[in-house]
């Protein structure tokens, strides 16, 4: 057959295309009847093959729809055998080429199957089957080749949708603005549902959530139990901070919706929607969901991590929260000082709910953290100890023991020489100086040493009032 094969490709460059020959009959009746048979895989299988072929053994069309059965059958002896004796009933019917190149392509033999892809093409130029079949194969290869393939079934076919086509192979290829270009030359309500989905998924992931948006609930419209519809709108609405609409479509998906696959990242969006809204005990629920079941995500279930300590803070649960978000830093590969950070934070935001020695026990834990970030972190070391100093304030708001200076001075240290300070840090560092100037000044009745830090903050920022008041150089207002 082989040898067959590659006379019919010798063909190309000479034989004259001709127009597919009508079928005289409608045959889709017994197409769809012997389709089912051969997809039981029935013990009479081959005795109705047998009948039917019989009855239409000059019908192309037939032939090569048991040859398509086949195939899907991954029966690819019998696949072929009736795609060929299709081909020797009509050599201009372009579906049994396109089944003979399927065959290829499950044998993993791309160039075999371009052939026949080809073949089709060239005997049956105004049937689209070929283009598209050789486009999708080839898209690999050459996008550029695949293109101008649908390029010339455009030619032939006009009214055939290529541009949606165009935007499919950009799709797979992850090009997603050349996708969006050929979506877009197509009117909305011509796009298939897919079609619609890659749309509106391209501009999610874009960041373009309102255009995202735009076109995912066009197709809610249409496409009213469409899971991925449903589950883009659901994700927009969250990201948009919609949080009633984004409850509406998650809905949506979890209950309304065909064949829909829930996944670790619904829940993780479930959460940021009732997490948005103040829901926590709805929240943390789905974080729960998104730890449980996301297991091959572990991203995923970091983030739920984080929000669910997050949400149980909110709701006032400071040992469900610490817990949680202790369970996150041991499960993070590499805790990063925003992490550690975020654990004092946690601390420091929960003593400002608390009175007496609860708040004291609360900010000394966040104090303990600060410390540890200092250490671990050299890089950040000032931002730890100035949130020390802060702290130390706090539990000694008259400075009368001083508990922040240590803090303060090392802040001093770690960032006066430094010669290429950011913004930032020139803040911290007056932060420092104006508590050592003030102590010095007023607790330790040292006026030499305080005017020493006061000119160290005028030094940086000559416009600072209380500086200037504390040095003399103005009156108090």
């Amino acid at each position: 057959m082989k040898a067959i094969k590659y006379l019919i490709v010798g063909l190309l460059t000479t034989a004259v295309s001709a127009p597919v020959m009508a079928q005289a009959e409608d045959h889709s009746a017994v197409i769809d009847q012997i389709t089912k048979v051969i997809k039981s895989q029935g013990p009479d299988v081959a005795a109705e093959v047998k009948n039917v072929v019989k009855a239409n053994k000059k019908n192309a069309d037939v032939l090569t729809a048991i040859g398509r059965a086949y195939l899907q059958a991954k029966d690819l002896v019998n696949a072929k055998k009736y795609a060929e004796m299709a081909i020797a009933r009509n050599k201009n019917y372009g579906p049994a080429y396109v089944v003979l190149g399927d065959i290829e392509v499950l044998n993993d033999n791309a160039g075999d199957a371009s052939s026949w892809f080809q073949n089709a093409i060239h005997f049956d130029p105004t049937n689209p089957e070929g283009y598209v079949r050789y486009a999708e194969t080839n898209q690999k290869a050459s996008i550029t080749n695949a293109i101008n393939t649908l390029e010339d079934l455009r030619k032939q076919v006009p009214t055939y949708p290529v541009d949606a086509m165009i935007g499919d192979l950009y799709q797979t290829a992850g090009n997603l603005d050349k996708a969006i270009e050929a979506y877009s030359k197509i009117g909305r309500d011509k796009l298939e549902a897919s079609q619609l989905v890659n749309l509106a998924m391209d501009y999610y992931l874009k960041g373009d959530f309102n255009k995202s948006l735009d076109f995912s609930t066009f197709g809610n419209q249409k496409f009213q139990r469409n899971a991925a519809l449903n589950r883009i709108s659901f994700w927009d609405y969250t990201n948009l901070k919609d949080y009633d609409n984004a409850i509406k479509y998650a809905e949506r998906l979890y209950n309304a919706s065909d064949s829909a696959k829930i996944t670790s990242k619904d829940h993780l969006h479930y959460g940021y929607a009732y997490l948005g809204k103040e829901d926590m005990a709805n929240a943390i629920q789905m974080f729960q969901k998104a730890i449980d079941e996301g297991e091959e995500y572990p991203d995923d279930r970091l983030d739920a991590m984080k929000n669910m300590a997050t949400a149980y803070q909110k709701n006032g649960d400071i040992e469900n929260a610490v817990a949680v978000y202790d369970k996150y830093l041991k499960t993070k590969p590499e805790i990063t000082a925003a992490d550690m950070g975020s654990l004092a934070t946690m601390w420091q935001n929960h003593a400002k709910t608390l009175e007496g020695d609860a708040k004291k026990e609360a900010q000394l834990k966040a104090d303990a953290v600060w410390g540890e970030i200092a250490e671990k972190f050299p890089s950040v070391a000032h931002v730890a100890y100035n949130n020390r100093a802060r702290i130390a304030v706090s539990l000694d708001p008259e400075s009368t023991e001083g508990r922040a200076k240590p803090f303060y001075e090392k802040v001093v240290e770690l960032l006066a020489n430094k010669t290429d300070r950011a913004a930032n840090e020139n803040k911290y560092l007056v932060d420092a100086y104006h508590y050592l100037g003030a102590y010095y000044t007023i607790i330790a009745n040292d006026k030499a040493q305080g005017d020493l830090y006061w000119n160290k903050i005028l030094e940086i920022n000559p416009d600072h009032k209380q500086a200037q008041i504390a040095l003399g150089l103005i009156q108090p207002e």
